[in-house]
């Protein structure tokens, strides 16, 4: 078996098992993972289908705009814990905070080094007839403001969502 044929296996197999975990689970947080799983899936198949433009335009729209807002969206709204019980099942009884301040220090300094070592001048596009960077350019340019409008009103959703679940307090 060639090495497409696999990659497509495997992208098939993550596509169609996280949409099937993502319909049984009884979760709604493991549903949201499910979810970007499949659609993460679904931008792989684009790009072994030679539609960057699409994958692309999947990961921004679905993946970074709809699943994001859904994730908000849990973790926002008031629920109960199982039983009466109001316990988060979420929270660690961790109380250090030396190993997310280390964690996150060894990050920074891992961005700072690799940011530092690069050489980011003249740095041209593979190919200038690219369907991916004209969707780019036009994004920047033409399409700047609409772009942006709609990213507003998506602020002014959650938001409002954000208010109306709070508001049964």
């Amino acid at each position: 078996m060639t090495p497409l044929i696999l990659s497509f296996l495997a992208l098939v197999l993550i596509t169609c098992g996280s949409a099937l975990v993502m319909l049984w689970t009884k979760h709604i947080l493991h549903a949201a993972l499910a979810m970007f799983m499949t659609m993460l899936g679904l931008a792989g198949l684009y790009v072994l289908a030679y539609a960057d433009v699409m994958a692309v335009s999947h990961l921004v729209i679905y993946v970074g705009g709809v699943l994001i807002l859904i994730l908000f969206g849990i973790m926002l709204t008031n629920q109960k814990g199982r039983g009466g019980q109001e316990k988060n099942e979420l929270v660690t009884e961790e109380s250090s905070r030396a190993w997310p301040l280390f964690i996150g220090l060894l990050v920074f300094s891992g961005l700072v080094f690799i940011l530092s070592r690069g050489n980011f001048g003249g740095i041209e596009i593979a190919d200038p007839n690219s369907k991916l960077g004209f969707v780019g350019v036009s994004l920047l340019t033409e399409y700047a403001l609409p772009f942006e409008l709609v990213g507003i009103y998506l602020l002014i959703a959650l938001i409002g969502a954000t208010y109306i679940a709070k508001q049964h307090e």
